[in-house]
């Protein structure tokens, strides 16, 4: 089991939505990478020493691609309740006495249910969405639960900060937005677990505002660092999700999937 861990820095910076991009690309490119290597198989039986496709026999069989690519790709929605079993805390006697502190949710009645989050990443390719929704307090017995619900040789995209404080991710990546200026102080907590940070642009947002965004980012990895004795150097990445084969998008990919695979080959 691999896990793909997207964080933001406040509400708004588009987690979801990159989480969803990610998605889309990553399962996109295993099936670019099924199809090229049922070519080469094709061809290598029928005697044809070459063909059109990009990928070679040698590195379609390769033990690298083969790790990276022969995966199921889903995704883990968390979501943290902050009231508990009591939103009033009065003691008046008229909660629901049967009430747990964390539920996961698989039925595709509810995941698929138009406009959620959890639908959004079905519709972008995830096999499996799994949704998380646990008590601030019961984050660490949810999350272990939730990871039960996947198989060991799938690949999660997870989509919430509250990941990284009880669990370890093979790729950590924080969202940033130039129209979100808040920085939530749990994330500030993660940043030194984090491998990549993702500036989510659209296309009305000027050079200056990303500049503004990533001089913001720059301040707050000094001040963890010389606050608690650790910061954050990931590499910066500005990506927009809605633009298709940008430059930009794909180096991120590309850097995602450099990360997933020297996670396989250490394992």
């Amino acid at each position: 089991m691999k896990v793909i861990s997207v964080n933001g820095t406040a509400s708004n910076a588009g987690k979801t939505t990159v989480a969803s991009y990610l998605l889309k690309s990553l399962s996109d490119s295993a099936s670019k990478f099924d199809r090229q290597r049922e070519q080469v198989v094709s061809e290598r039986n029928g005697h044809v020493l070459q063909h059109t496709g990009k990928t070679s026999y040698k590195s379609a069989e390769s033990k690298f691609d083969l790790l990276l690519y022969d995966k199921t790709w889903c995704a883990l929605k968390i979501t943290v309740r902050h009231e508990g079993s009591c939103p009033r805390h009065t003691g008046c006697d008229t909660c629901d006495s049967d009430y747990e502190p964390f539920k996961i949710l698989t039925d595709d009645a509810i995941i698929k249910e138009n406009g959620k989050d959890t639908d959004r990443f079905s519709r972008a390719g995830a096999d499996k969405v799994v949704w998380l929704q646990t008590d601030s307090d019961a984050e660490k017995a949810g999350i272990e639960a939730a990871l039960a619900c996947f198989n060991k040789d799938d690949t999660i995209i997870v989509e919430g900060n509250s990941f990284l404080r009880v669990q370890d991710a093979d790729v950590s990546i924080l969202v940033a937005s130039p129209s979100v200026k808040k920085v939530k102080r749990s994330t500030k907590l993660i940043l030194d677990k984090i491998d990549l940070i993702a500036i989510n642009v659209r296309t009305n947002h000027t050079s200056e505002q990303i500049e503004e965004c990533r001089e913001q980012l720059r301040v707050i990895a000094r001040h963890s660092e010389s606050a608690v004795g650790m910061g954050c150097k990931a590499p910066h990445f500005v990506i927009n999700p809605f633009v298709e084969d940008g430059y930009s998008n794909q180096t991120f990919i590309d850097r995602i999937q450099e990360h997933l695979g020297t996670s396989l080959i250490k394992n």
